[in-house]
């Protein structure tokens, strides 16, 4: 009898833990801050509010309370007060921008007369016409209604003018606030909150959703963008570029994002579509998995990295700026900051097939530039060429003064380009004369015979950026030597790039300390923050971007915002960094009757917010 009640005992204790494990399961998938990582919502309808003018469009499928409570879970507990603080104050009259100078404006207590009545989908737009729309699904329409009554109230009792339309059967209520163009409301149906700028504004929405022709949704370019993002757990993202595409250039038409979380940052799936000209040719590519990070310094702040170089050098030739938002963003500025330091034909020194990345490294002022590629394998060197590719030569027959020097990690090339003392460009053979050393190729890196640098006495190379200078410590006669500065006969010579060659790979860097940081251990792919930062990257793609956002404000935005970001270099926000790895493209016909082509870059980004 014992041993049966035993049993019968630890059946129900057995039953019990079962039944917890399940209440556990089902808590986490569907109530804890974890249920994000497994939501899959669908597009929700409040898009449909949106109209196609929109050029900037963020929708959230889940309520503002999850996202706090997601964002406190992934936060580091002695990190966490400080978080709450943050999200308080973004939801405060000291928040940002529009949101901020509406509940000043209106002496809104978020907290207390907004959000409990708020509902699980969002939509964020910008208008170019008529400002912001934002619109909001509520809980309880009463409840929403009431507020406004009350805001209505607040805003005649200081004397504004409240002005009360009708349109379409749905009341827009407008009243002047402080530190807005204007602002409007209303309650449309029992489920949607409308709040704008401009009654124009809400009148487009109100359109936008009852002609759904006239809304973003049915916009072919938001179809393209927004249909291939299967990833989306939080919400979406839309951007249009507001100008026609160029005949001549690539034109960045659309971005799509599906919006993501994880315990370390943001995870969004993106899709962009670049328009191109009629003829523009793109090589077939095959996703692989990056070796280059093995060849970059730990210390890289930003890079770009791919397999094609010869097509990323001409997209970034004719991609046209980008002016969105009250900002010019250039994504070629990059390559033209270049060409105009050094002055050489970087398409036709460097390999066209073979992986590579291009990187900036800390420097004394400006960052350093650091590219590191691949050396083609002699099984695949093109006739008539030597199956050594040796990028000193390339640099010689382009008219450059390419020097030898001993450096810490083993023999190094400076580069120079010869000027006359005016400053001026000296037009050099082509093809320099050999040199006769027996043993040697006369068209290897060697020291030059007029510059006799002792056994044991390497020349130093100091300074930064494209203006480092070549030093000759003693080996020099004095004739030759001038301060700052390595002087071949009457031909100053200004180091401008360095070159080193290890284990298949070529590196040029604009400082020695750049050059030998790379050829350095340990490498970017065993630094742990980057590795946890590309963890959510596919491993196999067609390249990566990479880089902080401090340093993105300072290189691409104007003069005064730039010198703020400088101003908080070092802050939590300058600090954020971003990882891209583009995964597929795709190349289409453009609608009728434009002859040019349509692009499809499908990707992935990870946001870094810790």
């Amino acid at each position: 009898m014992g041993r049966r009640q035993l049993l019968r005992g630890i059946l129900i204790g057995l039953g019990l833990l079962a039944a917890l494990m399940v209440w556990v399961v089902v808590w986490l998938l569907t109530r804890s801050p974890v249920a994000l990582l497994l939501a899959h919502p669908e597009l929700p309808p409040i898009v449909g509010f949106a109209p196609s003018s929109a050029q900037a469009l963020l929708v959230l499928a889940v309520p503002l309370d999850e996202v706090q409570a997601f964002w406190q879970a992934a936060t580091p507990a002695p990190q966490r007060r400080a978080a709450r603080q943050q999200w308080q104050k973004f939801f405060s009259p000291e928040g940002p921008g529009w949101l901020g100078s509406m509940l000043a404006g209106g002496s809104l207590d978020f907290e207390r007369e907004v959000r409990p009545w708020l509902g699980r989908s969002t939509l964020l737009a910008s208008l170019p016409e008529w400002g912001t729309l934002v619109a909001l699904e509520t809980r309880d329409a009463a409840v929403s209604q009431f507020e406004l009554n009350l805001l209505w109230e607040r805003q005649s009792l200081a004397g504004r003018p409240v002005q009360v339309d009708t349109y379409k059967g749905i009341q827009v209520v407008s009243s002047p606030i402080p530190g807005l163009q204007g602002f409007s409301a209303a309650v449309f149906g029992e489920q949607y909150v409308l709040l704008a700028e401009q009654s124009a504004a809400i009148r487009a929405a109100i359109d936008a959703w009852q002609l759904p022709q006239l809304s973003l949704v049915a916009q072919p370019l938001f179809q393209q963008v927004i249909q291939p993002l299967r990833e989306a757990h939080v919400g979406w993202a839309f951007w249009q570029n507001p100008e026609a595409v160029s005949s001549d250039g690539l034109t960045l038409q659309a971005v799509g994002l599906g919006l993501g979380v994880n315990f370390r940052g943001l995870v969004a799936e993106s899709a962009a579509l670049w328009h191109a000209p009629a003829g523009f040719s793109l090589p077939a590519a095959e996703a692989f998995r990056p070796q280059i990070l093995q060849h970059l310094p730990d210390k890289t702040l930003a890079l770009i990295s791919g397999e094609n170089l010869v097509s990323v050098w001409q997209s970034l030739g004719q991609i046209q700026p980008l002016n969105s938002l009250g900002l010019r963003v250039d994504p070629g500025q990059w390559r033209q900051r270049l060409q105009s330091q050094v002055a050489l034909d970087w398409q036709r020194l460097l390999p066209e097939r073979g992986e590579f990345a291009f990187a900036l490294l800390p420097g004394d002022g400006d960052p350093a530039w650091l590219w590191v590629g691949k050396l083609p394998d002699e099984s695949v060197a093109t006739a008539g060429r030597s199956p050594y590719f040796d990028l000193d030569e390339r640099a010689r027959a382009q008219g450059w003064q390419v020097i030898s020097l001993a450096t810490k990690r083993g023999t190094a090339t400076a580069w120079a380009q010869p000027t006359t003392p005016a400053g001026e460009t000296e037009s050099l053979p082509s093809e320099p004369p050999p040199v006769a050393t027996a043993g040697r190729s006369p068209y290897r890196s060697i020291h030059r015979p007029e510059i006799p640098v002792l056994a044991g006495e390497p020349l130093e190379v100091s300074g930064k950026g494209g203006s480092a200078s070549l030093q000759a410590a003693e080996a020099l006669p004095q004739s030759r030597q001038r301060r700052g500065a390595l002087t071949l006969p009457g031909i100053p010579l200004p180091a401008q790039v360095y070159h080193a060659d290890r284990k298949g790979y070529s590196y040029l860097a604009s400082s020695l300390e750049a050059l030998e940081a790379a050829l350095a251990d340990p490498p970017l792919s065993a630094n742990r923050a980057w590795r946890k930062l590309v963890a959510s990257l596919p491993h196999r793609n067609l390249g990566y971007g990479y880089g902080s956002l401090g340093l993105l404000l300072e290189s691409e935005l104007p003069d005064p915002v730039a010198s703020a970001a400088r101003s908080a270099k070092g802050s939590r926000w300058s600090s954020t960094r971003l990882a891209f790895a583009t995964t597929a493209l795709a190349v289409s016909e453009a609608p009728y009757p434009d002859r040019g082509c349509q692009i499809t870059q499908m990707g992935k980004l990870f946001w870094e917010w810790h």
